[in-house]
């Protein structure tokens, strides 16, 4: 979240594997149809307010931008079936018409993109099918249509464009297991909801993209993929809709406005305080108690990491403000006992001791096994133990502890309204 947040990559959901590790495979909840139950729903939330945002309410349902790719790639697997239209976004017209695309390789070149063997002199085109969904990229499927940017001469850039409860759909079962209760996956839909909304308020004018589909911004798999084994996986259901349509057009404000509704796995037993990380926290992420992740698998962990292999990831984190760091011999808590994002830790090489947050440790050493910035560590010589708990930055709802209230009988806005302190749910004006 370059534009986003103060850690680019501490986004706030930086660990849905650990939630679809263990879930993906089981079967979906019983799929919300009566609309009587939807409209009791709605009709038992808290009375809303006003929202007021750049424009005072949204009165159709707004697209979504969303970049495929977090870096633009060198090439592109493309497929499409059915008919199409490729035209060029510079209102250059219509370029290609096809009935259908096999797989083919998208790249670029100084003068245009080229799909397969055709060279089409645009910098950037729009792919928009007869039917939707029917455009794959990279082994994904998607919803609405396909755009695909020139970057740095000889790269492409794939943005996905859809109406935004079409996203949703995708993003409720790419981010929470379909085996959640379905107050859980309401409560996330919201949430979702309300931080893609955030995200397209507060694109930059130049910008082609609202968010990323990668854990980035939030995750989004689209219609359906092709996993590693070539399985053909949903990335929405009949369940997943039936959610996004029972809370169509529901987000969180705060003194009617939108906020970043960051969102976490597994926080551990208490959430973060939403400022220890990012810049744009609102007053509505603080830090509160959660008794009910417990269950989760990286509730408590331990890794143990060499200094060898924490060497050149502090020692970035250490250049990224001007520090610089000779043969790492330890890490220790600046303060004993203090622990969080918001702590701060003694990395010490021959000579000297450098200063560090948790939030920025764990960013370094995440890979090796640090999933959260709240931990302890110990030095037992050639290497250094960490004990922490909760997966991913800590901050706003936490996946397992929503499901874990949904079973206690907690309703969405009840969720909602337990890690988002002070902040409403506010129906926008298209239905």
């Amino acid at each position: 979240m370059t534009r986003r947040a103060a850690i680019p990559f501490l986004s706030l959901v930086c660990c849905t594997a650990l939630l679809w590790g263990t879930w993906r495979f089981t079967q979906a909840p019983p799929v919300v149809s009566e609309r009587a139950e939807v409209d009791a729903f709605r009709a038992e939330l808290p009375l809303r307010v006003e929202v007021r945002m750049r424009s005072p309410k949204y009165r159709q349902e707004p697209q979504i931008r969303v970049g495929l790719k977090e870096q633009p790639a060198t090439t592109l697997s493309l497929e499409i079936q059915g008919g199409y239209r490729i035209q060029a976004l510079d209102g250059g017209g219509v370029l290609q018409r096809g009935k259908s695309l096999a797989a083919t390789k998208v790249t670029a070149s100084k003068t245009g993109l080229m799909i397969g063997a055709k060279t089409l002199s645009a910098p950037a085109v729009e792919i928009i099918p007869e039917r939707s969904p029917a455009v794959w990229v990279d082994g994904h499927q998607y919803r609405g249509s396909i755009r695909l940017y020139r970057r740095e001469g000889t790269k492409v850039l794939p943005v996905n464009v859809l109406p935004l409860e079409q996203y949703i759909a995708s993003v409720i079962d790419s981010e929470m297991p379909a085996a959640f209760p379905e107050e859980a996956r309401r409560a996330q839909a919201i949430v979702a909801r309300t931080y893609a909304l955030y995200q397209k308020e507060q694109a930059p004018r130049a910008a082609v993209t609202d968010l990323f589909a990668s854990t980035r911004s939030q995750k989004y798999l689209g219609f359906q993929y092709r996993d590693g084994q070539g399985r053909l996986l949903a990335g929405e259901s009949e369940a997943s809709r039936a959610t996004a349509k029972a809370t169509r057009g529901l987000v969180g404000t705060h003194r009617g406005e939108l906020f970043c509704t960051y969102y976490c796995a597994v926080c551990g037993g208490r959430t973060v305080e939403g400022t220890q990380i990012f810049s744009d926290a609102a007053p509505p992420l603080k830090s509160v108690a959660c008794d009910w992740c417990k269950e989760a698998r990286l509730y408590r962990w331990q890794a143990e990491i060499s200094k060898r292999d924490a060497q050149k990831p502090l020692q970035s984190a250490l250049a990224k403000d001007g520090k610089k760091l000779g043969t790492l011999k330890g890490v220790a808590a600046a303060k004993k006992g203090e622990t969080g994002a918001g702590a701060f830790y003694q990395v010490k090489d021959d000579k000297q001791s450098l200063s560090l947050s948790g939030a920025a440790v764990r960013q370094a050493l995440g890979s090796q096994g640090l999933y959260s910035p709240t931990f302890t560590v110990e030095d037992r010589g050639q290497h250094l133990v960490f004990s922490g708990r909760g997966h991913g930055h800590g901050v706003g709802l936490c996946q397992w502890g929503a499901r874990g209230l949904a079973q206690e009988g907690r309703t969405a806005d009840q969720i909602f309204a337990h890690y988002y302190r002070g902040a409403a749910i506010t129906e926008l004006g298209y239905r």
